[in-house]
Order: structure tokens, then sequence, then C-alpha cells
């Protein structure tokens, strides 16, 4: 059960802010109905109720984080687009970066693997992560994801430190 949770939280992490960010939100608008789309949204009331059960566990440090983490975050959405048919290309994403850097997000990490490449950027203080995107991009697909909420730089870093424990 554990590693189910830590699993949804580490999704959850790795994304932040579809309804703050203008940028984002247009190109969920002019994508979310596409029929090739591929659209996932959870909302707070599922983190709600995962945070709640790793809260059960009151002399786990491993669970108390992971339900403080799961109770910040509100949403997550996921959307992911066809390059090809939609149009979307290398040069609309690097548009798509520069957009949010004038929205104040940062970015915190680049993956690069031949063509294929993933953002992680997010807003924030050096204490909480307020906003969180991954913007990736492979050879057939171009993916946003977002989660809106407030985590906790010490849990997040909790998280990363500790992980390997929980085999």
């Amino acid at each position: 059960m554990k590693k189910l949770i830590v699993a949804l939280v580490l999704i959850g992490t790795v994304n932040f802010s579809w309804a703050q960010s203008k940028t984002v939100q247009d190109f969920q608008n002019k994508y979310k109905d596409d029929r090739d789309a591929k659209v996932v949204s959870l909302n707070g009331s599922l983190f709600e109720l995962i945070g709640s059960i790793a809260s059960y566990e009151e002399d786990d440090e491993d669970a108390k984080t992971i339900a403080r983490i799961a109770k910040g975050i509100q949403s997550m959405e996921i959307l992911a687009i066809p390059m090809h048919k939609s149009g979307f290309d290398a040069k609309s994403m690097d548009d798509m970066r520069s957009a949010l850097k004038k929205e104040k997000y940062e970015e915190l990490m680049t993956v690069k693997e031949g063509s294929n490449r993933m953002y992680f950027m997010t807003q924030g203080t050096d204490s909480q992560v307020k906003n969180m995107l991954v913007l990736m991009r492979e050879d057939e697909e171009f993916m946003v994801m977002s989660i809106n909420g407030t985590l906790e730089m010490k849990d997040l870093a909790y998280l990363a430190k500790n992980h390997k424990n929980w085999d």
C-alpha cells in the first residue's frame, strides 16, 4: 500500500498549475477536446483520501510525509496530444517554455535523450512549491502534466532522500 501511495504522490509532485498559468490554460482549451487527445483529471478529494489513508500510520515518518504532500495537492491534470496530427512541434514547445518563464516559472530540471525532451518547471519560494509543470516531448507525443497545490520543500527533500528505503 505504501508503494502505491508513494507512486501516486511522486507522480503528482511532478507537476503543478493548470488553473494559474494562462499559457497552459490556453494549451488545454485548444487541445482538450481533440479526438486524439489523452486527458486525465484528478481532483483534490482523491489526494485528500490518499493523505487520510497515509496518516493512519501514526508512528511512520514516511507515511506522515506522504500524507502532508497528498493533502497539499488540490488537483492534477495531464493532457497528451499527438505531435504529427496536432501541428504542435518542437518550436511550439520552446514557445510554451518561453511564455511560462514570463509567468515566473523556473526550470528546475531538463532531461534530454535523443530528440526527446522533458522540462520540470515550477513556481514557489525556497521553502514551498506552489505550482509545477512537466512538459514532455517524445517522438510522437507532447504531454503537459500539472498539479495545483502547495508542497513543502522539506517534505519533497525527505521523499527524495528516503525513497530507496521503501523497497
